[in-house]
């Protein structure tokens, strides 16, 4: 008689146990802090690059898509990276905070964005293109954040990025705007 019991509880704290878990992990900011500084410093080094071109009306199909795929490859590395990491419990208080990661992760969007928007297909003809292998990687990189970030981190990109969701509306890039929370019509 004890038997059905001990199983039924068994089965129910199995059910919740992967919940329980994530609230009671560690603070993994530190190593989220890694990831997304890293990805920070290859989109503030692909983007200028990328408003350079503009400027000096050599932007095409080859130079611009060189640094669309490094900044591509950067948010590919930056998910695996993120995916390896356990959801961090976070902190308000211990550096880096998950305001922290947060405004270093959304300003890598908000400059990605940015850099992005004087792009036409007048002189990138592959630009559709381009953006659709960006929308994959960046909602992937989202995704990823939002898995490992603690939530308030993730509902503060959210906010920070609400100038940013016109270009990602523009563009078409669906994936990233749905990763963002975001309606994407």
């Amino acid at each position: 008689m004890l038997f059905r019991p001990v199983i039924a509880l068994a089965l129910v704290a199995s059910a919740f146990a992967d919940p329980l878990l994530k609230r009671q992990g560690s603070n993994t900011n530190a190593a989220i802090d890694k990831v997304v500084s890293t990805l920070s410093i290859k989109a503030h080094d692909s983007i200028p690059t990328i408003n350079t071109l503009q400027a000096n009306h050599t932007a095409n199909d080859n130079t611009v898509g060189a640094q669309v795929t490094d900044l591509k490859n950067a948010f590919d590395t930056a998910t695996t990276d993120l995916q390896g990491i356990s959801p961090s419990t976070g902190s308000n208080t211990t550096d880096p905070t998950d305001n922290d990661l947060g405004v270093v992760f959304g300003g890598v969007l908000s400059v990605a964005a940015s850099g992005l928007s004087g792009l036409t297909t007048a002189t990138v003809p592959s630009l559709n293109d381009f953006f659709a292998t960006l929308d994959t990687s960046i909602s992937a990189s989202v995704i990823a954040f939002n898995a490992a970030a603690p939530a308030d981190s993730a509902t503060f990109v959210n906010t920070l990025l609400r100038d940013a969701r016109q270009f990602f509306q523009k563009e078409g890039m669906t994936k990233t705007l749905t990763a963002l929370g975001f309606p994407t019509s």
